[in-house]
């Protein structure tokens, strides 16, 4: 019995999360909140998903496979363009017709282009690497 407990601890230790990207909201109240480690909210984008990570008394972890994923697009209002922050909207593409689409917002993001282009690139290879092809419909 043992050996078994041991043989799962060592899957468990080879998992690898490969984070390509990790980051936190920046505006004004999210900035004076990460100085005193209260901000508790962390976006991750890994080699296979993205991950909004939110909550202190009722942890919450929201994840969706890149592949899914579909036309980041990237906005900034005045305020976020003094602070340079900007905030990253990717649609989630649930391939079943008649459902609402729906959205994952990254807020308030420090280096949201470059962001933006490393999470294109992620879906994009995650598409590849799956050989996953769409059709759109006209």
């Amino acid at each position: 019995m043992k050996d078994q407990n041991t043989n799962k601890e060592n899957h468990l230790d080879n998992v690898e999360f490969n984070i390509l990207w990790e980051g936190k909201p920046c505006g004004l109240l999210q900035r004076f909140l990460t100085k005193i480690n209260l901000n508790f909210t962390t976006y991750q984008i890994t080699k296979d998903e993205l991950i909004v990570i939110t909550g202190f008394f009722k942890r919450r972890l929201n994840s969706c496979e890149l592949y899914l994923l579909k036309d980041p697009d990237l906005t900034d209002n005045i305020y976020q363009r003094f602070l340079d922050i900007s905030t990253i909207t990717v649609k989630v593409d649930t391939h079943t017709p008649g459902t609402v689409q729906r959205i994952i917002k990254l807020k308030n993001i420090k280096d949201g282009s470059k962001v933006r282009k490393l999470l294109r690139d992620a879906i994009e290879k995650d598409v590849m690497e799956r050989q996953i092809t769409y059709f759109d419909k006209v």
